[in-house]
């Protein structure tokens, strides 16, 4: 059976805008390269689409394989990528090929490789030095025509400081960089990424995509979009769903946090007072405007908030619970979400 044709957004790039340009012309000449590609970005800028255009591009004859390495736990993601052999450890009851092997003459793309556990780096090490792999449980090694694309959306130079991420594997998939612009910095993108939504949502439900009207583009440009395309998807799903007539998008009938006008990033600040206290004021000020609408650009849900703003999921929880229930978002929108 043929494998399902991709989303008409993950397979291609949409816009014009100088940044997506700078991406457009990177890909063409990595993309028939061997090395490793690091594509880096805020979560929801488009990745893996990045990285489905690289493989297109090469001519490779293998397939393009996908694992979200955040997904997986240590034991079961070194199993998902080498493979095992059958009585490697209590339940292997067979044989099981690995997503290395099965994109041999293909792409392995790995996402968010920041994640990945020590074992498995050092495991990914060995093979992008040798070109092998060696299954759980196995005694020979096995060569590899894989070629491996990672993409990240933490500082992995921060995490080879802290020790949470192996230099030598950094340097080894960082042979080139592709860095994609988050959405809130290419605003012309913003009307032509909504319509094709549009239309590969309504393509997909069998009815006519709705015009949109001029007044709900520039709402969208006004948003921050912190959540960038993923957000964006969300948006045209919510319009499409709820809009009060199936032939028009007006701006009422965007999600309330889109309609919004942006919350002040900078408060006032207090002249009257000494400066630590003005200081220590205004930071608070711009804490709760930033997460409170990180938080509802994630729909209340804690962990994808937390990733999208680069913080660790129990410093985001322990920042919330300090405004105290009664202030806190979750109070006022129902967020309490993992």
């Amino acid at each position: 059976m043929a494998p399902p044709t991709a989303p008409m957004m993950e397979a291609e790039l949409i816009g014009s805008s100088a940044g997506i340009e700078r991406v457009r012309q990177r890909i063409e000449p990595l993309a028939r390269a061997s090395f490793s590609v690091l594509i880096c970005g805020e979560t929801g800028t488009g990745k893996e689409v990045v990285a489905r255009q690289l493989h297109r591009l090469s001519g490779r004859t293998g397939d393009f394989v996908a694992v979200d390495c955040a997904s997986l736990v240590q034991g079961v993601l070194e199993s998902e990528l080498f493979g095992h052999e059958k009585g490697a450890f209590t339940g292997a009851d067979r044989k099981r090929i690995g997503l290395v092997e099965s994109a041999a003459n293909g792409t392995l793309f790995l996402d968010e490789i920041g994640e990945l556990a020590p074992e498995a780096q050092s495991r990914l090490l060995r093979l992008l030095e040798n070109g092998s792999f060696r299954p759980v449980g196995g005694n020979t090694d096995r060569a590899s025509s894989a070629r491996v694309i990672a993409a990240t959306w933490r500082d992995l130079n921060d995490l080879v400081a802290t020790g949470g991420f192996r230099k030598d594997l950094y340097h080894r998939l960082r042979v080139a960089e592709i860095e994609l612009p988050p959405l809130r910095h290419r605003a012309e993108d913003i009307g032509p990424l909504f319509c094709a939504l549009i239309r590969e949502i309504c393509e997909g439900t069998g009815r006519t995509p709705p015009r949109v009207e001029d007044a709900t583009f520039q709402v969208l440009q006004m948003h921050d979009w912190p959540g960038n395309i993923r957000e964006l998807r969300n948006v045209v799903q919510y319009a499409i769903a709820l809009g009060r007539k199936p032939t028009i998008l007006t701006p009422e009938d965007l999600p309330p946090s889109v309609r919004r006008q942006p919350a002040p990033r900078i408060g006032p600040v207090r002249i009257d007072l000494p400066y630590q206290e003005a200081r220590e004021q205004w930071l608070r000020s711009f804490q709760e405007h930033y997460i409170t609408q990180l938080l509802e650009a994630h729909g209340g849900n804690v962990s994808a908030a937390a990733r999208a703003a680069g913080m660790d999921r129990r410093t985001l929880q322990r920042i919330v619970a300090h405004w105290g229930a009664a202030h806190s978002p979750s109070s006022k929108s129902g967020y309490g979400g993992s």
